[in-house]
């Protein structure tokens, strides 16, 4: 029997063993209860009428990932394409979107990066420090602004969701481990809440020597080293403080730093030059002032990034540096116009600069307006419309739609929604290479006249809840884009805009693609089985199939670069002195091969990670852990040419601490 077909049967018989656990539960989750932004207004899960994840922080530390990207992979309907394991690099894209049409928030601030999309995962905060993470699906521009195409993934930390416990209390967790390769990880937080203060500080770091790989330049003689290495050193800082200065007015603060170090070997080009090597250094700070008063809460966030990229494509040639600064902020407002009539009104700006030596200096601002308003259609049909006004310097003034209708019934939601969004191209997507001197065949260049993309999506699903403990959920989307910005492989000769280039040469060009569709299928299957007070079992199987036409059939780099077909399975079983979780994914999506670079991206493919954790004091506050992450050993690319790591074990040691004080 072959590799693949041992990997399939072991991904059948997992599904098998994930339907059997799934037909007979013995607890529930008041889903009806928990609430999320979905919009501006906060609803409860059931009432948002969109399709919504959460991950809690017993969630979190339960799976087996290092990483908030690794954290993701499991979802139906979120797709990543990494570049390496551990947080290095992923694409995150969500409903068969590109990674630039996903927007991601801290603590009710976006994070996307103004220089590119690829750098929306290096998450400024330690995983330790999250509350939790909202993964809304769909169009999400109107309440959020631009970029919000695919969805939108907003993490929480414990000072910014903390604010209804008035206990005083300390807490803090260490997580170490090592493993091979010379990796080392380390997680860890501490959180003060005494009165009126909460103060919360993290780290977060993964470092590795790589793993050694045979160079391909080598043997296209572009370079004179046979090997290298995909090393990566990631670190992360932050410190928060959460105030509440009496029972309205509450402040909050966040200052993070995040410092990475990797191989970017075939990271964003095919060039058979590519040697890349990347530094990027990153502040962030966030301010937020809310008041809540009888009905009504009104809050202002601003937040400001700015950070140093170095990119080294080859040492023979001059590295791009480049320095990038963001200023975000949103004023919000919520009451209650009447018993039945919900209404947010507020206005969010952007401003972003960037200074480097192969874009150019240039700057772009935006600013919108909006307004949302939920209310009972009737008894049992809740309905929630907004309407939003967005100037931007890339498009000018666009009027962007939204609503949905969620029918919660006892044992069902019935949920539809619609939405408009818009985005305009990023500083690489407009200017990339543009300044640097004969530029070498395979390497992007950008294009300044890009048009704003537009997408329009319509949804409808629903959420089943037939006995406790068990959630069958399935959604069915369709959505209709134009002007889509990829980079397509062209000729340069047929390159007008670009003085730089070598003739009749290929470049991965940045181009507007005339239109594109995606239709797509969301399905989850999810049970808890409480088989004793201290025995919990979990299984999660999770589906989602995506189809991407492109009218003008191009070939582009991007935007159907996602699976067609992806199943997960999510297997978790804990006990007083242990605990077991495995996440397995198996993928077909389109086959690609460049063999100048060893660029390989299979057909299928089958990955699983695994976690057992021994509790050895019958308590979770101390932990022993070992992780194998692909313990299959899988050979697989997700990005041409950026291999991603074999089998990689490590193991380390959990320890956490609560005391409430007086």
């Amino acid at each position: 029997m072959s590799i693949n077909a041992v990997r399939k049967s072991a991904l059948i018989i997992m599904a098998l063993l994930g339907l059997h656990v799934v037909v007979s539960a013995q607890i529930t989750f008041p889903m009806d209860t928990v609430k999320v932004n979905a919009s501006r207004i906060p609803t409860s899960v059931k009432e948002s009428g969109k399709s919504v994840s959460l991950f809690t922080r017993e969630d979190i530390e339960a799976m087996p990932a290092t990483s908030v990207d690794e954290l993701l992979q499991s979802l139906p309907g979120v797709n990543i394409n990494s570049r390496n394991a551990f947080g290095v690099q992923a694409d995150i894209g969500m409903r068969g979107s590109t990674f630039s049409q996903v927007l991601v928030m801290v603590d009710g601030i976006r994070i996307n990066d103004p220089l590119t999309a690829h750098f929306n995962n290096n998450i400024p905060v330690a995983l330790a420090e999250i509350d939790r993470i909202e993964v809304i699906r769909g169009p999400a521009a109107t309440s959020f602004g631009p970029d919000a195409v695919g969805g939108i993934i907003h993490i929480k930390t414990k000072t910014f969701s903390d604010k209804q416990n008035d206990a005083n209390l300390i807490s803090s967790t260490v997580d170490a481990g090592i493993g091979e390769h010379g990796l080392l990880l380390t997680d860890g937080g501490i959180f003060v809440r005494s009165g009126k203060l909460m103060l919360s500080g993290g780290l977060k770091t993964s470092i590795s020597d790589g793993i050694e790989q045979s160079n391909p330049n080598y043997f296209q003689g572009t370079s004179s080293d046979s090997l290298f290495r995909n090393y990566f050193d990631l670190q992360t800082y932050s410190l928060s403080a959460s105030y509440s200065i009496n029972d309205a007015w509450n402040v909050y603060s966040r200052i993070g730093y995040d410092e990475r170090d990797f191989s970017a070997k075939y990271f964003y080009t095919a060039s058979t030059y590519d040697e890349s090597t990347e530094q990027i250094n990153s502040w962030w700070t966030q301010f937020a002032l809310t008041r809540d008063a009888e009905d009504q809460h009104t809050e202002l966030n601003i937040g400001y990034k700015a950070t140093d990229d170095l990119f080294i494509f080859n040492p023979a040639f001059e590295p791009n540096a480049h320095t990038t600064g963001q200023l975000a902020f949103s004023l919000n407002h919520q009451f209650n116009a009447s018993e039945r009539f919900r209404i947010s009104l507020g206005t969010q700006g952007l401003q972003k600069t960037i200074e480097s030596t192969d874009r150019g200096n240039h700057e772009n601002s935006s600013i919108g307006i909006y307004s949302i308003v939920s209310t009972p259609l009737t008894e049992e049909l809740t309905g929630t419309g907004s309407l939003r006004l967005e100037y931007d310097e890339n498009f000018g003034l666009e009027l962007l739609p939204q609503f949905s209708l969620a029918m919660p019934l006892e044992k069902i939601t019935l949920r539809t929604s619609f939405g408009k969004a818009i985005r305009g191209g990023d500083f690489t997507e407009r200017y990339i290479s543009s300044q640097i001197n004969s530029l070498t065949p395979g390497r992007n260049i950008g294009n300044p006249d890009l048009e704003a993309e537009r997408s329009y999506t319509i949804d409808a699903g629903f959420d089943l809840y037939p006995s406790p403990g068990f959630t069958f959920s399935n959604t069915v989307f369709y959505r209709a884009s134009d002007n889509l910005i990829d980079y397509t492989l062209t000729n340069s000769d047929n390159i007008g805009n670009a003085d730089n280039l070598q003739p009749d040469s290929e470049y991965f060009y940045t181009t507007n693609v005339s239109n594109s569709s995606t239709f797509g299928i969301e399905t989850l299957i999810s049970k808890y089985l409480m088989i004793s007070p201290e025995n919990l079992l979990h299984a999660e199987l999770n589906y989602t199939y995506l189809y991407t036409t492109n009218d003008a059939g191009t070939v582009s780099k991007y935007i159907a670069n996602h699976p067609k077909h992806d199943l997960s399975v999510i297997l978790s079983y804990s006990s007083k002195y242990f605990g077991l979780t495995s996440t397995s994914s198996y993928i077909q999506r389109n086959k690609e091969v460049l063999s100048s670079i060893g660029g390989a991206i299979d057909a299928d493919y089958f990955v699983s990670h695994i976690k057992l954790t021994v509790h050895p004091t019958g308590r979770k506050d101390l932990q022993l852990y070992t992780k194998i992450h692909n313990i299959l050993n899988t050979k697989y690319q997700e990005i041409l040419g950026a291999q991603m790591p074999g089998r990689w074990i490590m193991g380390g040691i959990k320890w956490s601490f609560s005391k409430i004080t007086d």
